[in-house]
C-alpha cells in the first residue's frame, strides 16, 4: 500500500496506471482518500 503511493507520488503517473504489483488501483486509491476524509 504506501509502496504503490510512494510510486505514484515519485513516478507523477495517474492512479490507473500503476503497476499490477500494487494490486487493484481503486484499492490503492480509495485508502489514502478515505484517510484523508476522516483525518487519520
Amino acid at each position: 500500500m504506501i509502496d504503490a503511493i510512494a510510486f505514484k507520488f515519485q513516478t507523477g503517473t495517474q492512479w490507473v496506471y500503476l503497476p499490477e504489483k500494487y494490486g487493484n488501483w481503486r484499492g490503492v486509491y480509495n485508502r489514502p482518500r478515505m484517510w484523508a476524509i476522516d483525518g487519520t
